[in-house]
């Protein structure tokens, strides 16, 4: 083979690479640019969230923890799905939902409810746990409020749960 001939079909082949990394690294780029576009400039709900619950319960003792979701000036909400942090439901055994949810799934450290469609549209939404204490500890973690399109507001709550007062007529029993 003629080494001008040699010469000519490796520039080729490093023009053609170069052109193919440069094609790849510009996509790459564009699709980082893009999430972090959509992770930054997304749009807020247009709800806000309020958690009502207990600060303190004993183990055995059930109680409502209630989240109740408002659309901004009576827009309708677009709510998809509620999520609880397991580091805040583990404590916990869940006695039931109200409304009942279309379904649930526990993955990646979130149990998560999905809502029928009427909380969709509707201005205001209020769900409610009903929860009975397992463990004694401090169980907190977050609450995320979720449109179907990924939007959502995140609440963070704590619980402490403590061993349940002695009964009444029982004896303390004596300082040594």
């Amino acid at each position: 083979m003629n080494p001008a001939h040699r010469s000519a079909s490796t520039r080729r082949i490093i023009l053609i690479t170069a052109l193919v990394t440069f094609l790849v690294t510009s996509m790459a780029w564009l699709g980082i640019g893009g999430l972090g576009y959509f992770l930054m400039v997304r749009e807020e709900p247009a709800f806000h969230v309020t958690v009502d619950h207990p600060d303190t319960v004993a183990v055995g003792e059930e109680f409502d923890l209630s989240v109740l979701v408002e659309g901004r000036g009576g827009k309708p909400l677009n709510l998809g799905n509620i999520d609880f942090a397991d580091g805040l439901l583990d404590g916990f055994e869940v006695v039931s939902a109200v409304p009942r949810p279309g379904s649930r799934t526990r993955a990646f450290g979130l149990t998560s409810y999905y809502l029928e469609p009427a909380a969709k549209s509707a201005s205001r939404y209020e769900f409610k746990l009903r929860l009975r204490a397992r463990e004694t500890g401090f169980w907190a973690g977050d609450i995320d409020c979720c449109t179907p399109m990924g939007n959502f507001l995140t609440t963070h709550i704590s619980i402490d749960v403590g061993f349940p007062p002695a009964a009444a007529g029982t004896p303390e029993k004596p300082a040594e």
